[in-house]
């Protein structure tokens, strides 16, 4: 595994090895075939930075790519990639996005699910995302949602809701899962669904997300292009999102109240004008979150959320914790406790010489006499301080603060921490904390940031995964004999030439009439490579005619057509090829 330097340490547990020798010759094939058929489509519907990006950032229609070569193809661009196994919590992925760090999962797809799959896989990541990373704009966009949408609070029906999807996604992609697991997964979901009230921070993020990096269409309701990852990986939808029947609307932050389903098509879709509009939707939603509003709201979305927050305060320090209590004076916020490990921070940085502690008492406001706390300066606080160094802090909320200053933090002039020994916080006689021992008091008037989690360093710092992706997976003897077939197909087609592979390719496919009348994705790779050598004789029209059975065997369900047009363009003459297109 290359080194992690880039990766915040409390990340690096998500991290895992991609083991590119355990993808299967169908595995190639499958890659192939989605990717080689959405290009085609693509370079027609995709917005031009999708041709530009597509071999700049380490991909090719031939097999999979290393995780490693696109890594060191996008830190040419100022990003990074990581291979991930499947799934990442929403708060991990976010914070990989927001540091410039492409999460890309190391499965792949199955045969059975080419033209979607509702698992992260490496063709949505790597050919779906990566690519629009050359794209200035884009990449600045996706890197600042990355940083909203980690500030943004979840809920703790949201958790319930992403568990719920992942088991559902993990359990349509598995081949081994029956029809009653299958749907007794989606009624867990709909059961999480139907408990969701009012959609948290995280989820109007999260639907912005969707509808741009995922599934966004730029330029006209009537005259778009496609950009959203989703589409460009998806064989299936990439082409029927061009149809009327799917609405396109005009991107903007009213898209957050339009929620979507994993597991499904879109039937609604989002066209942003250009790029540079994303920026400015993203600070449209941005602007009503708590971390920009701060004060009672974003104290009050804090507390409901029960996850870590980080307080900024008036006077430039913040204080990191999970909100408990919120003490309130004529409207506004006049004591907070936190649970939980706390500490405190300046500018996004720990401020490791302050003690941290279990629990934190954050009083605010102005004091009896006016003065607000975020403007008290060392000559202020002296007069507040008597010859032991005990300091009293009497505020107009009624709260009551008493310690001995040990030391102080100025910042601009004023006291932003003092830190005291035996803090004791009252109000009206009743106490709100108490600390024996030395305690950080940040000292500030309001809260004027409050966001989801904290700066780095707070949490523990964790070892990369011991995992290796893909899995090592069973496979039954028949699926060995036919695994066994795409092998031999790749091996003819590397090692031999003309007639010679002709004469292997006759030979796997009498026994795929034999033992696997209805494998039809091997037909099309054996039909390809013939092609490629100008075979155009008996064989290749048998193949052909096989598949054209088989799209009437499978009732058009599966992508056979898709395939067969995608050979005849790249196959046809020039003056034919162009009108195939």
């Amino acid at each position: 595994m290359p080194p992690l330097d880039h990766v915040p340490p409390h990340l690096r547990e998500f991290v895992v090895r991609q083991d590119s020798e355990r993808y299967t010759s169908e595995d190639h094939a499958v890659w192939r075939f989605s990717v080689m058929n959405a290009r085609r489509r693509l370079l027609s519907t995709a917005h031009d930075a999708y041709e530009r990006g597509f071999s700049a950032t380490g991909i090719s229609v031939d097999q999979i790519p290393k995780i490693e070569t696109i890594d060191a193809c996008l830190e040419r661009f100022g990003w990074r990639a990581v291979a991930v196994d499947g799934f990442v919590p929403p708060r991990a992925f976010q914070a990989f996005q927001a540091r410039g760090i492409l999460p890309i999962a190391a499965e792949i797809r199955t045969s059975a699910h080419l033209t979607y799959t509702p698992a992260p896989d490496i063709i949505h990541e790597a050919a779906g995302h990566a690519p629009f990373l050359a794209e200035p704009h884009y990449a600045r966009y996706l890197r600042n949602i990355g940083k909203v949408a980690e500030r943004a609070f979840a809920s703790p029906d949201d958790r319930l809701v992403d568990e719920a999807i992942h088991a559902l996604s993990e359990m349509k992609e598995d081949p081994a899962s029956t029809p009653f697991q299958i749907r007794r997964a989606e009624s867990a979901l709909e059961r999480a669904r139907a408990e969701l009230g009012e959609p948290s921070e995280a989820a109007k993020v999260a639907r912005l997300y969707w509808w741009t990096a995922e599934y966004g269409l730029v330029g006209t309701p009537s005259d778009f292009r496609l950009y959203g990852a989703g589409l460009l990986s998806s064989i299936g939808e990439g082409h029927f999102c061009q149809s009327a029947q799917i609405r396109k609307t005009p991107l903007s932050a009213a898209c957050i109240g339009v929620d979507y389903d994993i597991t499904r098509a879109q039937p609604e879709l989002f066209v942003a004008k250009s790029f540079a509009e994303l920026e400015s939707v993203l600070e449209d939603v941005a602007a009503t979150l708590s971390a920009r509003v701060g004060g009672a709201y974003g104290l009050d979305v804090a507390k409901k959320s029960g996850e870590v927050a980080t307080l900024e305060l008036d006077s430039g320090v913040s204080v990191v914790g999970v909100v408990r209590a919120i003490e309130m004076h004529d409207g506004a916020p006049c004591f907070v406790e936190l649970a939980g490990p706390c500490a405190v921070a300046r500018g996004g940085v720990l401020l490791d010489a302050m003690p941290r502690s279990a629990g934190y008492g954050l009083p605010l406001g102005a004091l009896a006499d006016g003065t607000p706390l975020s403007s008290l300066t060392t000559e202020s606080l002296a007069r507040r301080t008597d010859d032991r160094g005990r300091l009293e802090l009497a505020l107009a909320s009624g709260v009551h603060v008493v310690g001995r200053v040990v030391a102080i933090v100025p910042v601009d002039g004023r006291v932003a921490v003092a830190l005291v020994e035996g803090v004791d916080v009252t109000r009206r006689g009743r106490t709100l904390f108490r600390r024996d021992g030395l305690f950080a008091l940040a000292l500030g008037s309001a809260v004027i940031s409050a966001s989801a989690g904290a700066p780095d360093g707070f949490f523990a710092a964790t070892a990369p995964s011991s995992k290796v992706v893909p899995k090592v997976r069973e496979f039954s003897a028949c699926d060995l004999e036919r695994l066994g077939l795409f092998d031999r197909a790749l091996g003819a087609w590397r090692t031999l030439g003309g007639g010679d592979v002709a004469a292997v390719f006759e030979s796997i496919v009498r026994r795929l009439d034999e033992a696997f009348p209805d494998e039809w994705l091997l037909r099309w790779n054996l039909l390809e490579s013939l092609l490629k050598i100008g075979g155009h004789g008996p064989l290749s029209k048998r193949l052909e005619d096989d598949l054209e059975r088989l799209e009437i065997r499978f009732g058009h369900l599966e992508p056979i057509a898709t395939g067969l047009s995608t050979l005849r363009a790249v196959t046809a003459p020039t003056g034919d090829r162009a009108r195939s297109a």
